[in-house]
C-alpha cells in the first residue's frame, strides 16, 4: 500500500480534529450482584453479554468524493511503461536472436 502524502495527512488529521469522524464507544458492562449462599459475600459478576449495536458513523455523501486516487494513476501509468518497455525488448530479441 503507497504511503500517504502530506495533504492526504492533513486532510485526516482535519476530519478528526472537526468530529466528521468519531470513534465507537464501548458500552460498560452490566454489573448485576448475585449472593453467595454460603458464605453471604456478594459478588459483582457480569451479566451475558449484550448484543452490539452498529455505532459506525456514516460519512456525509459530499465527503465521499474528497479522496485523492492520483497515486493510482500514477502507478498503473508506470506498470503500463514496464510493460511496454519489456514487450519491446522481448521483440528486439526474437527479432536479433533469429537471424
Amino acid at each position: 500500500m503507497p504511503q500517504k502524502t502530506r495533504t492526504q495527512k492533513e486532510r485526516a488529521a482535519a476530519r478528526r480534529e472537526s468530529g466528521q469522524i468519531k470513534r465507537p464507544i464501548a458500552p460498560a458492562p452490566i454489573q448485576t450482584e448475585v449472593e453467595d449462599i454460603g458464605s453471604g459475600i456478594a459478588l459483582n459478576v457480569p451479566s451475558a453479554p449484550a448484543r452490539r449495536v452498529n455505532n459506525a458513523v456514516a460519512l456525509p455523501h459530499s465527503a465521499e468524493g474528497e479522496f485523492d486516487y492520483s497515486y493510482v494513476f500514477a502507478d498503473l501509468r508506470r506498470i503500463a511503461l514496464l510493460a511496454f518497455f519489456c514487450l519491446a525488448v522481448m521483440i528486439a530479441l526474437a527479432y536479433v536472436l533469429n537471424r
